[in-house]
């Protein structure tokens, strides 16, 4: 199956939940996030959030958080991205996706501390290969900054979950998928030693 085509079945399982499932799920998958942070040997100081889209994996209330210094990503047309710090004054609008975006803020870089991207998607496989809507802006910025993010976890419900999902050489696979269900910790193979 092309990732096209699987994109779209798996949009479609995502779009079958219905409002108050999302919310419950979104709940306990952000429940887990913290459970999962509190594990870990190294503090997250800075954490990358998104804007949820409808039907994906709700985190605004990461948000109201002081816990870490939460950056947001804004997007140019060319699928280039840049994060900004997000603090209480934040003023919020919407970017070429139609994707709410901080208007300004503090430009994140790799001397803000270790920091965690949280991403969303629309299929995932156990490998941490991720589907996205396409355009490629994760992968793009992640080839240039994997080296300094300590994680990538992507949000998902786990009727999102696919067997197996093609890897492109520019594509940058995920550490972690936290689900409703359970955290998966993802062994890519070209992670493999």
């Amino acid at each position: 199956m092309h990732k096209s085509d699987m994109r779209v079945a798996a949009l479609e399982q995502r779009k079958s939940l219905s409002q108050l499932q999302r919310t419950t799920l979104s709940k306990a998958i952000i429940t887990s996030l913290h459970a999962h942070f509190a594990e870990q040997a190294s503090n997250v100081e800075c954490l990358f959030i998104y804007r949820a889209m409808p039907s994906e994996v709700v985190v605004d209330d990461l948000l109201q958080s002081d816990s870490y210094r939460i950056f947001a990503p804004v997007t140019s047309s060319d699928a280039s991205m840049q994060w900004l710090e997000v603090t209480a004054a934040t003023r919020w609008k919407k970017g070429v996706f139609g994707i709410l975006e901080p208007e300004g803020g503090n430009l994140w870089s790799a001397e803000a501390g270790v920091t965690t991207l949280l991403c969303p998607l629309i299929g995932f496989d156990r490998q941490g290969n991720r589907l996205g809507m396409g355009k490629g802006c994760f992968d793009m910025w992640l080839s240039q900054h994997r080296g300094q993010i300590q994680q990538v976890i992507g949000l998902a419900y786990s009727c999102q979950e696919v067997a197996q999902i093609p890897f492109d050489s520019h594509d940058m696979p995920m550490d972690y998928v936290i689900t409703e269900k359970e955290v998966i910790r993802c062994m890519h193979p070209s992670q493999k030693i």
